[in-house]
């Protein structure tokens, strides 16, 4: 005989616990500690500089009683879990932020890589996990809802694609600041120490990924719409794998350039400056993205660093007589200095601002619903910490032309072989001053001593 009550009973615990699983689906991963996946390659020195900067920041924010969480009443300390997307691999990146987001993390910070962060995002776009990219360049890593359909790396999610925030410069906004450097600082100069009237002829050497053809166009674009004395006579890729590049500048040299402008990571940068001058003689200026700004690429090149550029955003070198052009850079490279035994690159200090936007937007929004700690995100109002804007705030644009995309400052330096040290520093050369900061200029800028410049 069927025991009625019994059945009644195991059938209300059946319900109950089906119950508080679907409220546990929609509950926050984490009541114990805040999970942020830091997604990084370690394989290479700007993985590591984000890994550095990001514990550095977790243990300051830690060390304060952490994030609180008004929902639950209480301070929840930072557990990082790493997603290691190794050299910035497209192959491995979508694997591993897989693993992290099914690890049950409350947000993802990092990403480095335009190819690898396009492909390792799409998992946490259709799970709805806050997203600040940090190093990614590409303007599509927030507005792939915005293209046209057909296109492939087209997802067409509006919801999911929310979650993404851009917290880095994109190809647009350095390719402006290049473009409008050698416009207007590099061809003056032209013209009085050379005579060259014409338009700067330029050269331009790049990877072929994401990252690499973004840059290309943008500079095409800009060069084009702001109508700028510059003629680009050579353009030349090559595929990611490359180590070697004597081909490509035999190429660029032949061009008679007035100027390079190298889009690639931190080693083939280096490799690329060097070689272009020891094994090719293309004795021109070199200018590098700011994803090289680390203490790496200075010692890498050694004297063949002497009078080339970088454009950047963040100058850990760029101070004078111990302070920088932002207070609170002070107290950042002093400390990381303390506690890693080096200079910090550009590519942490993204993650390092990260992080402590993560912090204010759970605290503003009082839970670690996703859906919230998004809204917060999108509406912040933070003061710059140690990347400038234009306008002093951290602020996410919200237009389909700048989605989910801060306002950055960026600038150019010059580099300078130390023989003492046997490696390069860098010093502020244009613009002469940035938004609400102030004066930043450290020099002018002069050519290299082997300086040979194009056709005339």
């Amino acid at each position: 005989m069927v025991n009625t009550k019994l059945v009644a009973a195991v059938v209300i615990v059946i319900i109950a616990v089906a119950a508080v699983v679907a409220v546990w689906q929609f509950m926050p991963a984490s009541d114990e500690t805040i999970k942020i996946g830091l997604v990084a390659p370690l394989s290479i020195p700007v993985g590591q500089d984000m890994d550095r900067a990001a514990k550095m920041a977790a243990e300051e924010i830690n060390a304060d009683g952490g994030i609180y969480v008004e929902s639950l009443g209480k301070r929840l300390k930072i557990e990082i879990v790493v997603a290691d997307t190794e050299t910035a691999n497209p192959e491995v990146a979508p694997a591993e932020v897989t693993r992290v987001v099914d690890q049950g993390v409350d947000v993802l910070i990092g990403g480095f890589g335009s190819s690898a962060t396009l492909a390792g995002q799409v998992y946490a776009i259709e799970q709805k996990v806050p997203y600040v990219i940090t190093g990614a360049s590409t303007h599509l890593v927030t507005r792939r809802g915005f293209l046209p359909d057909g296109h492939s790396l087209k997802i067409d999610d509006p919801e999911g694609m929310s979650y993404m925030f851009h917290y880095c410069t994109t190809v647009y906004h350095y390719s402006e600041t290049v473009a409008h450097f050698f416009a207007e600082a590099m061809k003056p100069l032209l013209e009085s120490e050379y005579g060259l009237t014409r338009n700067l002829r330029l050269a331009v050497l790049y990877r072929n990924d994401a990252y690499g053809q973004g840059v290309w166009d943008a500079t095409k674009q800009f060069i084009e719409d702001d109508n700028l004395p510059i003629d680009i006579v050579a353009e030349v890729n090559y595929e990611t794998t490359k180590t070697t590049f004597q081909t490509e500048l035999t190429t660029v040299k032949n061009a008679e350039p007035d100027a390079v402008y190298v889009v690639d990571f931190t080693t083939n940068t280096a490799v690329i400056y060097t070689q272009g001058q020891t094994d090719v003689g293309l004795n021109s200026i070199y200018i590098a993205v700011e994803c090289c700004e680390e203490p790496e690429f200075y010692t890498a090149l050694g004297q063949y660093g002497d009078g080339q550029l970088l454009e950047s955003k963040f100058a850990s070198y760029a101070d004078v007589d111990g302070e920088f052009y932002l207070p609170m850079m002070d107290t950042y490279v002093a400390d990381y200095k303390a506690k890693y035994g080096q200079v910090p690159g550009m590519m942490g200090a993204d993650t390092y601002d990260a992080f402590y936007i993560v912090k204010d937007a759970i605290e503003r929004a009082g839970t670690l619903e996703k859906s919230a700690v998004r809204d917060a995100i999108e509406s912040c109002d933070m003061d710059q910490m140690l990347i400038i804007t234009q306008t002093g705030k951290i602020e996410f644009g919200t237009d389909e032309d700048n989605y989910h995309e801060i306002d950055p400052f960026t600038f150019v330096e010059q580099l300078y072989y130390d023989e003492s040290i046997g490696e390069c520093r860098p010093k502020v050369i244009w613009p002469a001053t940035a938004p609400v900061v102030g004066d930043i200029k450290q020099a002018d800028l002069v050519f290299p001593d082997n300086y040979e410049p194009g056709s005339p």
